[in-house]
């Protein structure tokens, strides 16, 4: 029997019939059933696959590459680290717990872990992903120069590189000739300067009319000048876990067990800080366990059905789903790879790439991503042992 020809693993086909060609004393096999530590080639062949060597004793819970292959960050023992070429670490965050979540636009990196959100600029910087929302301020009538009626005030905050979040509730405060308004109770958290707005006496509009650094009390005893409030009943990111980059929105997956169906909120357009939580979302039943975002749509997959979502349609793609984990990245062809309980799939059009030919068990998590290395470029899946494999035929 001749062995010089591998077209890769096929544990679908019975291997008695139809897995090879030739008379029955000279037949060439084309498939194999087992393949352990080897790497197929584009020329039929088999090698040795690469080894690897740690770098780190702390268990590594999450990693990303950036898209242009020049930053390493991964999560160990609730530390956020940026990995140098040398392997050596240097510590950008700690208190991280939870599961680990990635998406990047922009050159910045956007970090989901557990209630904390993050986000990492080129230089490795590290910022609050959001802004908070400030508590009520009091306010009371005093003297001043304004007009008698009724003055509404709301404060923002923004944090060190100008991002704004969204607006307070307004307190109303009526005032009478000659009047004005002293703002009590101002709330001042480190690292954010808090804004003050207010309408003119029986106005609408929010007008900025002070920046307070420190000060928690502040007195508006002339119209404001500024500029006009555009952050009004918007919020900092949600709860969520699974994050991704669509157009110009940001997303966020949050799983609701009671009721067995995630909320998917997006952000403003370019205001990936900003969520407006009565209105900005759509709900897919069950658990989301994948969501990736690229020119093709954004991937949504639960436990038991595959979605893409693109201009405000939700399509469903398969009815069987994919294990927990972050495994979908986009290929040098523009389409997007993931690992699902089938096998790899990619999307646009949605094919199953594996199924017809190789069935194993997908993992009850899965980590993934398209490599390239010596002059291929390859998906390679890291799960967690378990599951069933799909249709698989027994190899005795």
């Amino acid at each position: 029997m001749e062995l010089n020809r591998f077209n890769g693993l096929n544990n679908v086909a019975d291997p008695m019939r139809g897995t090879g060609t030739g008379t029955k004393e000279a037949q060439t096999w084309q498939w194999q059933q087992v393949a352990d530590n080897v790497d197929g080639t584009d020329a039929h062949g088999l090698v040795r696959r690469e080894g690897y060597t740690p770098f780190l004793s702390a268990a590594i819970s999450g990693a990303y590459s950036t898209i242009d292959f020049s930053r390493l960050y991964i999560v160990a023992g609730g530390e956020l680290m940026r990995v140098n070429a040398d392997g050596s670490v240097r510590v950008l965050a700690t208190g991280l717990s939870g599961t680990a979540y990635w998406a990047e636009i922009n050159d910045v990196v956007y970090l989901s872990c557990g209630e904390t959100k993050l986000q990492i600029r080129l230089d490795s910087s590290v910022t609050p992903w959001g802004v908070p929302v400030p508590a009520t301020p009091n306010a009371m009538a005093t003297t001043g120069y304004l007009f008698s009626g009724l003055v509404q005030i709301c404060l923002t905050y923004t944090d060190s590189t100008g991002l704004e979040g969204g607006a307070s509730p307004a307190v109303e405060v009526v005032i009478g000739e000659n009047g004005g308004v002293t703002v009590t109770n101002i709330p001042q958290i480190t690292g954010y300067t808090a804004q003050l707005y207010a309408t003119e006496p029986d106005g609408t509009a929010f007008y900025h009319a002070a920046s307070l650094i420190t000060q928690t009390a502040y007195t508006l005893n002339s119209l404001p000048q500024g500029s006009e409030l555009t952050t009004q009943f918007l919020d900092a990111p949600p709860n969520g876990q699974h994050i991704a980059f669509l157009g110009a929105n940001a997303y966020l997956a949050d799983y609701n067990p009671a009721l067995d169906q995630t909320v998917i909120w997006f952000s403003q357009a370019q205001g990936y800080h900003l969520f407006n939580l009565n209105t900005d979302y759509f709900v897919v039943p069950g658990e989301v366990t994948q969501l990736h975002g690229s020119g093709n749509g954004l991937v949504i997959a639960t436990q038991t059905r595959i979605y893409l979502y693109n201009d405000d349609q939700l399509l469903q793609l398969a009815e069987y789903g994919a294990v927990p984990g972050q495994h979908a990245d986009l290929g040098r062809d523009g389409k997007t790879y993931f690992w699902t309980k089938r096998g790899l799939c990619r999307v646009t059009p949605f094919e199953n790439l594996t199924e017809s030919v190789v069935s194993v068990a997908p993992g009850v998590q899965a980590g993934g991503g398209v490599i390239n290395t010596d002059g291929y470029s390859k998906y390679v899946a890291v799960i967690h042992s378990g599951g069933d494999a799909f249709n698989a035929r027994s190899i005795t």
